[in-house]
């Protein structure tokens, strides 16, 4: 069993506390099919499929549904998302956890969430490309996203990246920096979409992207760029990130 894996059966044990809802509330005003709900409530947990589950990842605790149907879904949610996807961006199913305001949830509940943030992103930097092993997520760019929507402090898991020296978590910085190393000129950083709702955590990339030992590690990686089209993006966005790097020492 992967690390992942252990994470997803930590999460169905943890909230094992939350039953199966007798019924599932949702918004009146017809946004919401009077049935959209019915097979949440009348199939296992484990048993839900993706397609089942993708309008609640979208709606749930604003159109459907309660912070307690959220957690009893959550388990099989977190573990869909890792496995298929989803047809619901990422980022938005994950920044229901902050909508739900899951750091004042028990302890136990909030390690268990943690842990598997952790193996996720763990996994992500160990496979490239990203979506042969976890399909729902576009780039490495969408899983930092997705894990900046929740809340969470991004420094731990810079740290991880910056600790694990694998050609896979290489690959993925060289194709962030390709993407999206433009963004952070003139002392900005990523603020678009899922970004502007998670500066504390764009910021934090940014201070890491810019530091000495990263800003050298993008450049000896440099020939694992990709002839994709894109990699006329690389050497101006390199030299932005040393610049501003240079700028910020």
């Amino acid at each position: 069993m992967t690390e992942l894996e252990k994470a997803i059966e930590c999460l169905y044990s943890t909230f094992a506390r939350y039953p199966r809802p007798e019924r599932i509330e949702f918004c009146p005003c017809g946004c919401t099919a009077k049935d959209a709900t019915n097979h949440l409530i009348t199939t296992a947990l484990r048993e839900l499929r993706e397609k089942q589950l993708e309008d609640f990842a979208f709606s749930s605790m604003t159109t459907q549904g309660s912070v307690d149907d959220f957690r009893y879904l959550l388990p099989r949610l977190f573990e869909v998302v890792s496995q298929c996807d989803l047809c619901v961006d990422p980022e938005i199913l994950f920044g229901k956890l902050e909508h739900a305001k899951w750091l004042n949830w028990p302890p136990d509940e909030i390690t268990a969430i943690r842990t598997y943030l952790r193996a996720l992103w763990q996994t992500a930097l160990s496979v490239y490309p990203l979506q042969d092993a976890l399909p729902a997520f576009f780039e490495i760019e969408t899983v930092l996203a997705s894990i900046a929507r929740t809340g969470e402090p991004f420094e731990s898991y810079l740290q991880t990246w910056t600790k694990t020296t694998t050609q896979q978590a290489d690959e993925h910085l060289i194709q962030l920096v390709t993407f999206y190393g433009s963004d952070f000129s003139d002392d900005r950083t990523l603020h678009e979409a899922f970004w502007e709702e998670s500066k504390p955590q764009a910021e934090a990339l940014r201070n890491w992207l810019l530091q000495p030992e990263t800003l050298q590690r993008i450049a000896s990686a440099a020939h694992l760029l990709k002839t994709d089209g894109y990699e006329h993006l690389f050497p101006p966005a390199l030299e932005i990130l040393q610049r501003e790097g240079r700028t910020q020492s």
